[in-house]
């Protein structure tokens, strides 16, 4: 597992850009913000380690349901979509106490999810019409 020694969903939560965001994270109910926040945070710490990688889209329950203990959200099924492709993804994010914000984070990316197997984990191409 690669670990993060730098949490990086609050600066992209700050930046201006992300405006609409931050308004309609506010809106969802608290175990739908933790899964958003972590999903912000998976996106940003996989951009981060690769150069290679443009994570685009986090599907936390693509291959399996993530599990919530305490203060850490472990998501050992989820699919990081890069390139108009999808990879497996799996990640540990440690939230404060009042899961406002990422306090550690964990993940290893996996190989790619083949297409024809896309249905199946309910995966598609943000970027086509559904």
């Amino acid at each position: 597992m690669v670990k993060a020694t730098r949490m990086l969903s609050g600066d992209v939560l700050v930046d201006a850009r992300s405006r609409e965001a931050r308004e309609e994270l506010s809106t969802l109910l608290p175990t739908d913000q933790v899964e958003q926040l972590c999903g912000l945070e998976a996106m940003a710490q996989v951009s981060a380690w690769s150069d290679e990688i443009e994570a685009e889209y986090v599907r936390i329950f693509a291959i399996g349901d993530p599990v919530m203990a305490g203060d850490v959200l472990t998501a050992d099924g989820a699919a990081l979509q890069s390139k108009r492709q999808w990879y497996r993804l799996q990640f540990r994010c440690t939230l404060a106490p009042d899961h406002a914000s990422v306090t550690g984070f964990e993940f290893r990316l996996g190989d790619l999810i083949p297409r024809d197997r896309w249905p199946e984990y309910n995966l598609h191409d943000e970027y086509e019409e559904h």
